[in-house]
């Protein structure tokens, strides 16, 4: 059992000693996904510094820090390339799984899964590029749903108490349905059921 434990602590033990130093961003490359930044020791500036595992990778998740803000970047001391460990403020934030992913910045959110989208700004939500408009304000439409069958029955009220007269030539239908065909209904818009903030 011992010796298991002195084999994991080997494996376990690193090749070198790790260095970490706070810098602020000078600039972004989000193609490359590297930062050039300056240590705040006031030592030569980083170039080409890592912002994932795999600079060349365009997946994973990935934060793009503001230019002038404070990252903590790390080293192994054998000479390996650094890579940022933490950002203080970030411009962006990209996550990518497969055929999923999904986009964070000043702009809004942005989620692609497969061939569905979302899209949401500090205005509106789009789902799926937003062809068929706006969502139903259902409370809306049921009220102007309720004025057409208000109506409808009126006309059933009117037409259910008519009683025929012969030989009148129809004044009695006429006087019954006079009062119901003198209220016109205002023609529905979408501006009066649709809510445009949340479009499909």
């Amino acid at each position: 059992m011992t010796d298991l434990r002195n084999i994991i602590r080997q494996l376990a033990k690193p090749d070198g000693e790790t260095v970490a130093l706070i810098c602020t961003v000078d600039t972004v490359d989000k193609t490359a996904r590297t930062i050039d930044c300056s240590p705040i020791n006031e030592g030569a500036p980083l170039l080409g510094v890592n912002l994932q595992a795999n600079q060349g990778a365009d997946f994973g998740l990935c934060l793009f820090p503001e230019v002038g803000s404070y990252v903590v970047v790390g080293f192994v001391a054998d000479g390996a390339a650094g890579a940022v460990l933490l950002t203080e403020k970030i411009e962006s934030a990209e996550i990518v799984i497969g055929d999923t992913s999904a986009v964070m910045d000043a702009d809004g959110l942005r989620v692609d899964v497969g061939d569905i989208s979302a899209r949401l700004d500090k205005n509106s939500v789009t789902f799926n590029g937003g062809k068929l408009g706006g969502l139903v304000r259902v409370e809306d439409l049921t009220n102007r749903l309720n004025i057409i069958e208000n109506d409808i029955n009126s006309l059933k009220t009117a037409v259910a108490g008519w009683v025929p007269v012969s030989q009148d030539g129809g004044a009695a239908l006429k006087t019954a349905v006079t009062t119901w065909a003198g209220e016109q209904l205002t023609p529905t818009t979408r501006n009066d059921y649709e809510n445009e903030k949340v479009k499909h």
